[in-house]
């Protein structure tokens, strides 16, 4: 059974939720989601824009049995989730969301929490902001506590169990295997062909003859074309 808690605004539902799992003793599934969140927290300090078309939400998980691939399965089981809604969407390492265009319509950050991880999803289902993409066309009426709901519940009755067929199906959704990008790690550039995920959910990078393995970089594509 899943605690949900909604609100008309918030700064950011990690923060919120953070200080309602503080105050209680319990080992119930927390969702916490918003109608417009004003401060969303993005990976590496980054910020999220919450858009008239956004979903916000955060909720508790257990962690993948290799921890490190817990926001990997949480960003597959997204696309999973809006496949059978007839969207597709493709996956950018480590954890953002493309739509049929390339691009960004979503992300997701988890985090570690007074003993609980916490997966913090941000989605355009639509966008008026040329600079983000949607995940559909158009805009429409939504309810934004419905739409949250229904996605973290589909998140956890399809968890992972095997790693093996996570990381096949997340490589089956990526938008840039076997293409050229570029790879930014601690000031570091690297630019080579993306082969895939490694055994801990690391970018796996062929460069001048060798494999390269990024465990916590920026990724930005160099070229669609081989």
């Amino acid at each position: 059974m899943i605690k949900h808690i909604h609100v008309i605004e918030c700064d950011s539902t990690q923060d919120l939720l953070k200080e309602q799992l503080s105050s209680m003793q319990s080992s119930e599934q927390f969702l916490l989601s918003c109608d417009n969140q004003t401060f969303g927290h993005g990976r590496g300090g980054n910020s999220w824009t919450s858009l008239t078309g956004s979903l916000c939400f955060s909720f508790t998980l257990i962690p993948h049995k290799i921890s490190s691939f817990t926001a990997l399965e949480i960003s597959l089981l997204v696309v999973r989730f809006f496949e059978i809604k007839g969207q597709k969407l493709k996956l950018k390492w480590p954890n953002d969301l493309w739509t049929k265009d390339r691009l960004k319509c979503g992300g997701i950050l988890v985090q570690s929490s007074h003993d609980n991880y916490l997966a913090g999803v941000g989605i355009n289902l639509f966008s008026e902001d040329k600079t983000f993409g949607g995940i559909y066309e158009s805009s429409f009426e939504i309810e934004k506590k419905k739409w949250c709901f229904d996605l973290t519940q589909f998140i956890h009755l399809h968890r992972y169990e095997d790693t093996s067929l996570l990381i096949s199906d997340w490589e089956n959704f990526c938008g840039h295997m076997k293409m050229e990008v570029t790879i930014i790690e601690n000031g570091k550039e690297v630019q080579g062909e993306f082969l895939g995920l490694g055994i801990y959910g690391e970018a796996r990078l062929l460069s001048q003859d060798k494999i390269h393995h990024f465990f916590n970089g920026s990724l930005r594509p160099t070229s669609f074309a081989r």
